[in-house]
């Protein structure tokens, strides 16, 4: 199964921007699903993994359906941190919260099963997974212990060694870490927050952040905890993952037009063409003076 994942999206209402003025994020979310919607293979699904609007106001979920809208695949909805529960379900196709309100719900139309978490608490940037959420969690779990799964969640896992994001700590995730050890079918964990590329494995699992279709967050691993959160205008990205196909693999595509060809020598050609396909990929002797 391929699934394609977009994340932090921070989408605001029509002619506006972000980063004081630099991103105008519903353009570069445009461009991104139309790199999507071109690929030669579709994925199957289309995940988007929270802070769908920057502020979570409705003319932004207004602005954010019109453009998911010409997505060619199904998408399903995670909710980030910036984004309002009420104006999410008031605005965009959403399933039925769980009892309390949260944003946790399965989706089983496919070989591998896709269980989305809401991270969201009362202190904006900081994660939360109550008793009562990950409960839920342990009970759906349950239901299919040897199906093949998925679990999406806006924040992420595991420190990163950018201390200004890592500064919230990842202990309110330990009962989920916890969790996934119980659990050898959870393929992957895929999340955002953090506006970079950053895979680690948590629990015995993948974890992995996509990078956002707005600004990225810069690379700097001398910051202090007390540093500004620093963006920079590195293209904007997406993910496809490949999973329940033996091991998962993920592919990161920039969006934008990187279409030039590089022209090749004569001579560097002939080094990777071969007629015979065994003798390319034949063992070598490495001891050997031809090797």
């Amino acid at each position: 199964m391929l699934i394609a994942q977009i994340t932090d999206t921070h989408v605001t209402s029509p002619g506006g921007s972000t980063c004081g003025g630099a991103v105008d994020s519903a353009a570069r979310l445009a461009a991104a699903i139309e790199q999507l919607n071109g690929l030669t293979v579709a994925p199957d699904c289309l995940l988007i993994t929270g802070d769908l609007a920057d502020q979570g106001n409705a003319d932004e979920y207004v602005h954010f359906a019109q453009l998911v809208a010409k997505v060619d695949i199904p998408v399903h909805l995670a909710i980030g941190n910036h984004d309002d529960p009420a104006a999410m379900r008031a605005h965009l196709d959403l399933p039925e919260p769980m009892p309390g309100g949260w944003l946790q719900y399965c989706v089983d139309d496919y070989p591998v099963r896709l269980i989305f978490l809401d991270s969201t608490s009362d202190v904006h940037h900081m994660g939360e997974l109550c008793d009562e959420r990950l409960t839920w969690l342990r009970d759906r779990l349950a239901e299919e212990p040897d199906r093949p799964t998925v679990i999406s969640i806006h924040h992420p896992l595991f420190d990163t060694g950018i201390a200004f994001l890592d500064a919230a700590g990842t202990d309110w995730a330990d009962g989920l870490v916890a969790l996934l050890a119980e659990h050898d079918n959870v393929e992957m964990i895929l999340s955002g927050h953090v506006h970079r590329s950053i895979q680690s494995v948590v629990g015995g699992v993948l974890a992995n952040i996509c990078p956002s279709t707005a600004q990225q967050t810069t690379l700097d691993l001398a910051a202090s905890p007390s540093a500004d959160a620093l963006f920079v205008l590195e293209p904007a990205a997406f993910q496809i993952h490949r999973v329940g196909e033996g091991p998962v693999v993920t592919h990161t595509m920039p969006v934008g037009d990187f279409t030039g060809v590089i022209e090749v020598s004569e001579e560097a050609r002939a080094g990777f063409a071969t007629k015979d396909p065994a003798e390319m990929f034949a063992k070598r002797d490495h001891h050997s003076p031809s090797a």
